[in-house]
């Protein structure tokens, strides 16, 4: 005969109550890209949406409001693809700026179209830009853009510095072949410009696998490279995100780092951010192969019954088996 106690261990257990933690929202507005960068996606490019699936400006706009509404969503932040080469975007960051709660917009972009566009964004509404730059030397960066041109991407940054978009923050992919050249000219840039660097290591993403895995090398090794060259103490971090922060003294200025480690030291415990492709399909995870199509439920049921579809949906998020991923990042928003 089992004693109260044995039985008590055989019950089920009850699970409690999810509560999803959102408050950032990363929303791809294209597929499409105006370069090629061999982390992002293959050579070849990839298969785009199709025009009848992409959703226009305003459905998107209604899409994050409804998601604002139902989690708490203070940040969000406009991805691609390339996010500049889709028309109507200073109008769109105008709609995200009116959302009840939303207290900041900001931009991750190449740099390369933000010259033409960045004072109609600021005016719109615009807090920040992230801008990608692997290298300063003009051959390895046409090498991992597959012919992107530097002195565009430059002039990008320029730009937003001159508009008051700040912080401006470099987000450079880190790969074993190449650091200790494009670190210590990094480091110098942001030193001499006033910038922040996030130091991102290499995901697979859609891209090849042997590179990705030749390529790899673990945050850490840097970080602990520069300390080595100078001083180097952890911050904290105000913002949401991944990003562990530290502090840099580097030619006698002061630089902010952040390092994103989603291979040597995940982050999943962490994340509190929620993505959502340019169709309106919401995913947990950059590794996520499982994606809901929100704004197609908004179409055909009240807003209450979409809301507990997707919490359900939100409450199945499990941190992935690895860091590797066959689509692109394009795809999904990086």
């Amino acid at each position: 005969m089992l004693s109260e106690q044995d039985e008590s261990r055989m019950e089920p257990e009850r699970e409690a109550p999810c509560a999803p933690r959102v408050h950032t929202l990363r929303l791809s507005v294209t597929d499409r890209c105006n370069l090629r960068c061999r982390y992002c996606m293959p050579a070849e490019g990839v298969v785009k949406v199709g025009h009848h699936e992409l959703l226009r400006l305003e459905e998107l706009a209604g899409t994050a409001r409804a998601l604002a509404g139902r989690l708490a969503i203070e940040r969000i932040k406009l991805t691609g693809g390339e996010p500049l080469v889709r028309k109507g975007l200073p109008a769109f960051v105008k709609m995200l700026s009116a959302i009840s709660g939303v207290r900041e917009v900001s931009l991750t972009t190449n740099g390369t179209l933000l010259r033409r566009l960045v004072g109609e964004l600021k005016k719109a509404g615009l807090s920040r830009v992230n801008v990608s730059l692997d290298s300063l030397d003009g051959e390895r960066f046409a090498e991992i853009t597959r012919g992107g041109n530097l002195e565009a991407t430059l002039g990008g940054i320029e730009a937003a510095l001159e508009a008051g978009l700040r912080p401006v923050k470099l987000n450079a992919v880190l790969r074993r072949s190449a650091w200790r050249r494009d670190v210590p000219a990094l480091m110098d840039f942001a030193a001499s410009k006033g910038l922040e660097i996030r130091f991102i290591e290499l995901m697979r993403t859609g891209t090849e696998h042997t590179w990705c895995v030749g390529e790899y090398i673990a945050a850490e090794e840097v970080e602990a490279w520069l300390a080595d060259c100078g001083t180097v103490e952890p911050t904290f971090n105000s913002q949401a995100g991944p990003a562990r922060s530290s502090l840099a003294r580097w030619n006698g200025s002061l630089v902010q780092l952040g390092w994103i480690t989603p291979r040597s030291h995940p982050f999943c415990h962490e994340c509190s951010r929620l993505r959502m492709d340019c169709r309106g399909r919401v995913y947990r995870c950059l590794m996520d192969n499982e994606s809901l199509g929100y704004a197609d439920l908004l179409r055909m049921m009240d807003e209450t019954t979409a809301w507990t579809v997707l919490r359900d949906y939100l409450c199945g998020k499990h941190p992935p088996l690895a860091m590797d991923r066959d689509f692109s990042m394009a795809s999904i928003g990086g």
